[in-house]
């Protein structure tokens, strides 16, 4: 009973916090746009305009105390031209991101330590002209996958997707072509998107020749097949687009969910029940902006049990970034938080992020007086609190913190936590299927698994570690 009142306590607390809260977003600094964060929150990756559609591509560590970048000590990465910008990725070795730098080269930048980075150089890669790359998460695999788009004149009608693998990027493999829409292209409004921790790409495609309707495809990079996931009735307003995030959630195990912003001013979360998947929850924004299209929705989730996501919402059917927006916090499965958190309406808001730090959530994005020239970087306040977390970083786990011995392992395995918390432990092969899985414990019987490499994942709150073990 005591446990019931505390949560039902917790809850009537962020109620009583969302009704009451007043936007209050800093501009934190100036030609700041395209900006990324690591998913644990510790890096961030911004784009400088330079003219002439040069852009200069920097990292700066995060203080998760207080929630803002370090930018005494940030970094300059390279110089990028087009879309060849910095996204987030991870194999079995650590993070990174990829960035396509102006003269073609892909290159993949991995964080090696605080305020620490390696380069690596996978050359020019093919001869296509690539643009809107993006890469995949998994931290199971000693390799990553890169999708990009190849845009055509608009006098052939198509564009073409395509991916390679780092361990043979050469080889590229075609997945699909797309009749270009009124405005010249297939993809530019219609991302392609990675499902975490997985080889599994999320595309839109036309089922009918008709504009605008989309429905979504899943490629496997196991199977290198693509499965139609979504089977809505073609209308205007069933219309799948950018930013039809994937996700699967730490409460739902075995469950994948999508966001949509098919329906005007409309939030769907989808969830996958067989072949496609269906819509569970429908939420209808308080925006004021109508005409209005709603994207960029990327669930987090905080103490392992409440997940919220922030969007943007702009203003009309144009491209998002180019007309007046805000941005909105919304609670799913289990919290009716749905509040604007950015304080100047009217401007342009594009790309929400979320840091989880040690006590709050803020929320990023990059935005600017309409019409007006660079983009800012903006830090929102946001009505979030982490209880599960009620100390200073010395209580969050990271690559530095976290021991596994001894490795080679052969009967045993020892789990090293600097401080007294709650953790799970779960092993997986290198196919990524999971052989073992426990909590809590600091010492575990690996005997009766076969000889050979192993990941072993550390979760503890809302942060979690992979290590490469042997077992001999």
């Amino acid at each position: 009973m005591k446990n019931l009142i505390t949560v039902f306590a917790f809850l009537l607390v962020l109620k009583s916090q969302a009704q009451t809260f007043i936007p209050n977003d800093t501009i934190l600094a100036n030609n700041v746009f395209q900006v990324e964060f690591s998913d644990d929150s510790r890096s961030m990756v911004w784009c400088e305009n330079l003219g002439g559609g040069l852009a200069r591509v920097w990292y700066a560590d995060l203080n998760l105390n207080t929630g803002l970048p370090n930018f005494a000590t940030k970094l300059a990465i390279d110089t990028i031209q087009g879309q060849g910008w910095p996204y987030w990725g991870q194999d079995n070795v650590s993070k990174f991101f990829l960035i396509k730098n102006k003269n073609g080269h892909i290159k993949y930048i991995r964080r090696t330590g605080f305020n620490t980075l390696t380069q690596y150089d996978l050359g020019t890669v093919n001869a296509d002209e690539k643009s809107l790359l993006n890469v995949n998460s998994d931290s199971t695999k000693n390799y990553f996958w890169v999708n990009y788009v190849v845009k055509n004149p608009v006098s052939t009608g198509f564009d073409s997707l395509f991916v390679f693998r780092s361990d043979n990027p050469t080889n590229r493999v075609f997945i699909n072509a797309e009749k270009k829409n009124s405005g010249g292209s297939a993809y530019e409004l219609t991302f392609p998107r990675w499902l975490a921790q997985s080889e599994q790409l999320v595309y839109p495609f036309r089922p009918f020749a008709a504009q605008p309707y989309w429905d979504i495809k899943f490629w496997n990079g196991q199977t290198q097949i693509s499965t139609q996931v979504t089977n809505d009735i073609p209308s205007s307003i069933f219309n799948h687009h950018v930013d039809d995030l994937p996700f699967r959630l730490p409460q739902f195990p075995n469950d994948t969910f999508m966001f949509s912003s098919k329906a005007a001013q409309q939030v769907s979360i989808y969830k996958k029940t067989g072949k496609y998947f269906t819509q569970v929850q429908l939420h209808t924004s308080p925006t004021s902006i109508i005409p209005t299209t709603l994207t960029s929705f990327e669930p987090f989730t905080i103490c392992g049990k409440k997940t919220y996501g922030a969007y943007q919402v702009y203003s009309g059917n144009d491209i998002p970034g180019t007309t007046a927006g805000e941005i909105y916090l919304l609670g799913i499965f289990g919290d009716s938080i749905h509040t604007k958190i950015s304080e100047f309406t009217g401007d342009v808001a594009v790309d929400p992020e979320y840091v989880i730090g040690n006590k709050k959530v803020w929320i990023f994005y990059y935005g600017k007086p309409t019409g007006f020239g660079n983009f800012n970087l903006h830090r929102c306040e946001t009505p979030l609190v982490i209880p599960c977390l009620t100390t200073g970083i010395e209580n969050l786990i990271n690559e530095s913190n976290i021991s596994v011995y001894p490795n080679p392992a052969f009967t045993e395995l020892n789990i090293s936590i600097p401080f007294n918390t709650k953790f799970g432990i779960e092993i997986f092969n290198t196919m990524g299927a999971s052989v073992f899985k426990t909590e809590n414990l600091n010492k575990i019987d690996v005997s009766k698994l076969p000889k050979g490499v192993y990941f072993i994942n550390v979760l503890s709150g809302n942060r979690s570690v992979t290590k490469k073990i042997i077992i001999q």
